[in-house]
């Protein structure tokens, strides 16, 4: 897993306010950083990936509505483009989507917010 270190701080400190918006409104949910900012790789134009696991009693259609308003609300603010990528907590585990090549790179090398 990366580390805070490798990743570079923009990208990081956007993602954490990102984070803390969420969580306001979801504070069970999994936020995690990967991409090329969590690998140490990410450059101005880079968008700013982040996974976002909801819990199953928590998920609905509005709050994914909301979660990506506030991506767009704090990308903007900031000057950078957050592309959330949302699932639900079932719809990984409870899956064969669990051993995902995409969700093994999010748990190989993103960094928990």
């Amino acid at each position: 897993m990366s580390t805070v270190k490798e990743a570079d701080a923009v990208a990081l400190n956007v993602a954490k306010l990102f984070a803390q918006q969420v969580h306001a409104i979801t504070p069970m949910a999994v936020i995690k950083l990967f991409g090329s900012a969590a690998r140490g790789q990410w450059q101005e134009l880079s968008d700013i990936d982040i996974y976002v696991e909801l819990p199953d009693e928590t998920d609905s259609p509005e709050l994914r509505g909301r979660i990506s308003d506030i991506a767009w609300e704090v990308g903007l603010d900031h000057g950078q483009v957050i592309q959330p990528v949302t699932y639900r907590k079932s719809e990984v585990w409870d899956s064969p989507l669990r051993a995902a090549p995409f969700i093994k790179a999010v748990l190989r090398e993103g960094i928990t917010l």
